[in-house]
């Protein structure tokens, strides 16, 4: 094993639920040391999220696993005195909080950057700290809605859906992670630190794919169109005859030419054949014609029976999976993307792993491997020790006057 990338970067961690600690997350993988600052008694409000086994949240150790948690009252005096002090010996703060709460704190980048002008903010909230909506509380659904992502969800002329998992938060997430890497890259060169801001609202709005310039060019926005493609057909969920489903995306005009010429339409191949953007323009047009065409055709099929057909003149297709059938599936497997781990509290569990794939450095989990999630405010004494110089008596006597909390599980 070599020494994972982030090795050394030291992360301050006040994210809750899902969004920022999935970017923290991320960070932790590749090495940082990540420490959750979290609300006494409550802490994270994730720890009370399903699924459970003995009290215990999965969710939370989905999110949270091999971080350390240090549990401060962020609203009186000596909470912040001790956070900001606990900044000069960090990289990197992240909170996903409405917009200018931490300027409301007192605990804003203009108050950080004084003490440490290394230090990297990294905010993730619904909207931005600038515009109308910026102190909207949101969450994934409202970001998927006002983000335009529902809009283009579901079945035309039918009611706008979200996604079932909580894509604004995972692409908001994702788009953190990125920032406070090219940050750190910076800092390399300039020996300064930054702030940087993630809305949700923005990140769905910047993967709407050719919705944008669609819409500016033709003034008419993209309607929603169900698994549907205006660049070709068959395009679609189809059934088949066991039962089960498969996609399949047909866009080349040879491809077009050749499946419905093997479905027995011959018709339909000649009547729009061509791969020009004429062609393209008349197949989208009668895309319900070419769709059901191509179902009463796949109905008659297996799905192996499919899938072979397809993929054996090169049209993309692949049988629709549920998590239970990705969990055992052999190519998920093969790319180490499920592990399994032996949780003290939770028992057998498996977890996705990290997609992010370094050919001489293995990183992410592996089998065998129980990176534990923290108690709430578990690691109190141990950073506040390590990185203060506290001694006992004086965290016991934060510890009494509510300054700082743990769950009492631990010693702290």
């Amino acid at each position: 094993m070599k020494g994972k990338p982030l090795n050394g970067v030291k992360i301050l961690d006040l994210g809750w639920i899902f969004s920022a600690p999935f970017a923290t997350s991320i960070l932790h993988d590749l090495g940082a040391e990540v420490v959750k600052v979290e609300r006494p008694i409550t802490g994270d409000r994730s720890r009370l999220l399903p699924p459970f086994q003995n009290q215990t949240s999965g969710y939370f150790f989905m999110l949270n696993r091999g971080k350390k948690s240090i549990s401060i009252d962020l609203k009186s005096d000596e909470g912040k005195r001790i956070f900001l002090e606990l900044i000069k010996h960090f990289d990197v703060v992240v909170e996903n909080f409405v917009a200018h709460t931490m300027d409301k704190l007192g605990l804003g980048y203009d108050v950080m950057k004084e003490i440490n002008p290394r230090i990297i903010y990294a905010s993730l909230n619904g909207f931005g700290s600038s515009g109308p909506y910026s102190e909207l509380p949101c969450i994934d659904g409202i970001a998927q809605a006002m983000g335009g992502l529902m809009s283009q969800n579901g079945l035309p002329d039918g009611q706008p859906l979200k996604t079932g998992p909580a894509v604004a938060d995972t692409l908001s997430g994702v788009y953190l992670t990125v920032g406070i890497l090219s940050a750190l890259i910076d800092r390399n060169r300039s020996g300064n630190g930054q702030r940087l801001e993630v809305s949700m609202m923005d990140s769905v709005f910047s993967v709407l794919e050719e919705s944008v310039i669609r819409a500016s060019m033709t003034g008419d926005a993209l309607p929603a169109r169900g698994n549907l493609d205006p660049l070709g057909a068959p395009w679609n969920a189809f059934q088949t005859a066991d039962d089960k489903w498969v996609m399949v995306c047909t866009s080349g005009g040879d491809h077009f030419y050749q499946i419905y010429q093997l479905i027995g339409r011959g018709d339909l191949a000649e009547k729009f054949k061509g791969d020009d953007w004429q062609a393209f323009e008349k197949r989208a047009k009668n895309l319900e014609l070419l769709n059901s065409a191509f179902a009463v055709w796949a109905k008659t099929k297996m799905a192996e029976e499919l899938l072979a057909v397809l993929i054996a003149i090169g049209i993309p297709a692949g049988e629709v999976k549920n998590v239970r059938d990705l969990i055992d599936d052999p190519h998920v497997k093969e790319r180490n993307m499920v592990v399994d781990v032996d949780h003290p509290i939770l028992g057998k569990v498996k977890l996705p792993n990290l997609p992010i794939k370094f050919f001489e450095n293995e990183l992410g989990l592996r089998t065998g491997e129980v990176p534990i999630e923290p108690q709430l405010g578990e690691h109190n004494q141990m950073i506040l020790q390590k990185y203060l110089g506290l001694n006992q008596d004086e965290i016991q006597h934060l510890k009494q006057t509510s300054v700082i909390y743990d769950d009492g599980s631990t010693n702290c």
